[in-house]
């Protein structure tokens, strides 16, 4: 009765209370989800390659990877491709692994091959880059006896490539997130807030604060230690496919907005790029002026010419199931074209 008769006198207090309430909710909110990705942020700079684990995914085999095979069910014998990459590799959100390009890719080369002895190995897995692929094919990659290693470039690689180097070889500010990554999660936080206003964050951590793709906001100029810092990776991963030997392919495909407006309109991360703006192409940009040692397909025509739609999630930007078969039949393809699947044409006739 109190409690009603303390409302009633002054109704404005209610309005006070519920104001107060609401803040008090958002801001412990806000307080346990920033915890939360500080936890995130010390787990990733301790175990930097974060290889899954079955605790964390079903449909692995024993060595970690996407498969429901072993390592001794790609035989020597037999013509097998290891597929390095990330979650678009991995198949992010596509619940079966016969959906993900590598299984698909497979599949596609056994019905047009009319073999069955074609395997490809699914390397990739949620936010891995060029060089944590590298250790993991020079951890197991010789297992799988592959004739052909293939690795999809993404938009997110170059950021994280450059952390992923950093925390692996501190020097710096990584010296001391390496020693105490959640408070320094919270200072590079900070930074990040005060992108607009001062570059810190670049000079302090060696990449932008203003979100995961700048590398599409910034000209060629601004990007390019980050463009090298992957480019040096692929090069090392030429270098353990020669050891294989097995010869080296790596695909650039585009995320959708580097080429459209009409895929994943609802996604998460809008906002955080610029729709086909200015510096988009930035990535094709710099690798259409390097001459490398391995085979390098840019696929921005590829998914620009389709009619296929919509080949990515409404709500994320990851291929659905049609937008991987579509990225593995234009694998195919181009395999075909740069004269790597000859050994799987039938011997001519006498």
């Amino acid at each position: 009765m109190r409690l009603l008769s303390y409302y009633r006198d002054k109704p404005q207090r209610l309005f006070y209370t519920v104001v107060g309430l609401v803040l008090f909710c958002f801001l412990s909110w806000k307080t346990f989800h920033l915890v939360y990705e500080a936890e995130l942020f010390a787990k990733l700079v301790h175990n930097p390659d974060h290889r899954m684990t079955p605790q964390q995914f079903t449909g692995l085999n024993s060595d970690h990877i996407r498969s429901t095979r072993e390592a001794a069910d790609f035989p020597e014998k037999d013509f097998n491709i290891v597929f390095l990459g990330d979650s678009f590799v991995y198949g992010f959100l596509l619940p079966q692994e016969s959906m993900a390009p590598p299984a698909q890719l497979e599949h596609i080369l056994r019905e047009q091959y009319h073999r069955d002895d074609i395997n490809v190995a699914n390397f990739g897995w949620t936010s891995s880059s060029p060089l944590l692929s590298l250790r993991l094919l020079k951890d197991i990659g010789k297992k799988y006896h592959p004739d052909l290693i293939l690795l999809a470039l993404d938009m997110s690689d170059y950021r994280d490539e450059w952390f992923y180097r950093a925390v692996l070889h501190p020097k710096g500010i990584y010296q001391w997130v390496v020693k105490w990554p959640r408070c320094l999660f919270f200072f590079k936080r900070l930074l990040e807030a005060l992108s607009p206003l001062t570059d810190w964050h670049t000079r302090l951590f060696g990449y932008s604060g203003e979100g995961g793709y700048f590398v599409a906001r910034q000209p060629l100029s601004a990007s390019r230690p980050l463009f090298e810092a992957v480019y040096h990776s692929l090069q090392d991963i030429n270098d353990v496919a020669k050891t294989l030997p097995a010869p080296f392919v790596v695909f650039v495909p585009p995320r959708h907005w580097q080429y459209t407006d009409k895929e994943a309109i609802d996604s998460w991360e809008n906002g955080g790029f610029d729709v086909m703006g200015p510096y988009a192409l930035e990535n094709y940009r710099y690798f259409a002026r390097q001459q490398p040692p391995f085979a390098l397909v840019p696929m921005l025509d590829d998914f620009r010419e389709t009619t296929l739609f919509p080949l990515n999630f409404r709500v994320d930007s990851h291929w659905n199931k049609q937008g991987a078969r579509f990225f593995a039949e234009r694998v195919a393809w181009h395999l075909q074209q740069q004269g790597l699947l000859t050994a799987l044409q039938p011997p001519a006739s006498p």
